[in-house]
């Protein structure tokens, strides 16, 4: 397939997940009208994933095969690889609908645009489209800059960062050197943040095309990960301070401090309910971050609660 036939590159990491991987390449291989490559990154892989993939004969699949290093450094090697004109970043082990890909392109083409959101569902099964939208505050059916964007979704509470929802241009990508920083979890927040602050033309749909599959049994849910997913929002904390103090807007300055602020919230809880090394964790967090910032960021008696408990559990022996 040459460079100018693929339309769209579809991203997908996969680790030891054998049991739904088929289903995944089944559905997105049935894609014909555009042209569109697949590239998996095995990332290291123990169980039986890498054999399960290569049963498929198919030239738009093109396997990556690495040591475990995490789902964004293995989206990163894919992303120095790819072709196509479009990117979509999926997961393995969720579901879609039969024309989601075909319908994504087709639409971003016809709108012109850097980034195309769709929405999705929240679903406890496969096979399954009855579940809870992911946004509704939205900013629909209209181009909006990344800027915009940015400060309606913070200031409506409702930031979409799923990866899984977006299709992106390639130049887009490449003209701005996006790529994921390296942490372990959660840099989904930083990428879709780079997206707005790059200030492109975004469209965003309200129709559901993507069925978020929720896994008990994931990375996010594994004890083992706890304390690792705690550094990684206090690294998201902390790099979203510091794209507001680079950043000469007010609107977008004060936004961006308001969703590190916001972040809080989650990295509150995880502490106090998950995180085994509290004195390391709490050491790194003032390390990094600045009371202060976050206190510029809040805005509500519920945000500033937030901080003040927030500061009490770090400062605490």
């Amino acid at each position: 397939m040459s460079t100018a036939s693929v339309d769209v590159s579809i991203i997908i990491p996969v680790y030891n997940d054998e049991g739904n991987i088929s289903r995944v390449l089944s559905k997105l291989l049935a894609e014909t009208r555009i042209g569109i490559e697949i590239i998996i990154v095995n990332d290291g892989s123990v169980d039986n994933t890498l054999d399960v993939i290569n049963h498929f004969d198919d030239d738009r699949l093109i396997i990556i095969n690495q040591e475990n290093q995490g789902v964004y450094a293995a989206r990163n090697a894919a992303l120095a690889k790819h072709r196509g004109q479009w990117v979509m970043l999926l997961d393995s082990d969720d579901d879609f609908s039969d024309n989601m890909v075909f319908d994504r392109y087709t639409e971003a083409m016809k709108h012109d645009v850097d980034v195309f959101i769709t929405n999705g569902r929240i679903v406890r099964v496969y096979n399954s489209q009855d579940g809870r939208v992911i946004h509704r505050k939205q900013k629909y059916n209209r181009i909006i800059t990344g800027n915009e964007w940015i400060e309606s979704a913070v200031n409506n509470g409702e930031w979409p960062h799923y990866l899984w929802l977006q299709i992106i241009k390639s130049e887009y990508i490449k003209s701005n050197n996006l790529v994921f920083n390296a942490g372990y979890s959660h840099q989904d927040i930083l990428w879709t943040t780079m997206l707005g602050l790059f200030n492109g033309q975004l469209y965003i749909s309200e129709k559901p095309d993507y069925f978020y599959v929720k896994n008990p049994h994931s990375i996010t849910n594994s004890s083992k990960y706890f304390d690792r997913r705690a550094y990684s929002y206090i690294e998201v904390i902390s790099k979203l301070i510091a794209y507001a103090k680079e950043n000469k807007k007010p609107g977008i300055k004060k936004a961006l401090l308001k969703h590190a602020s916001h972040e809080c919230r989650h990295f509150l809880g995880l502490f106090r309910k998950r995180v085994s090394d509290k004195k390391a964790v709490k050491k790194l967090f003032l390390e990094k971050i600045s009371f202060i910032d976050l206190f510029l960021g809040a805005s509500t008696f519920k945000q500033f609660w937030l901080l003040i408990r927030l500061y009490f559990s770090m400062k605490s022996s």
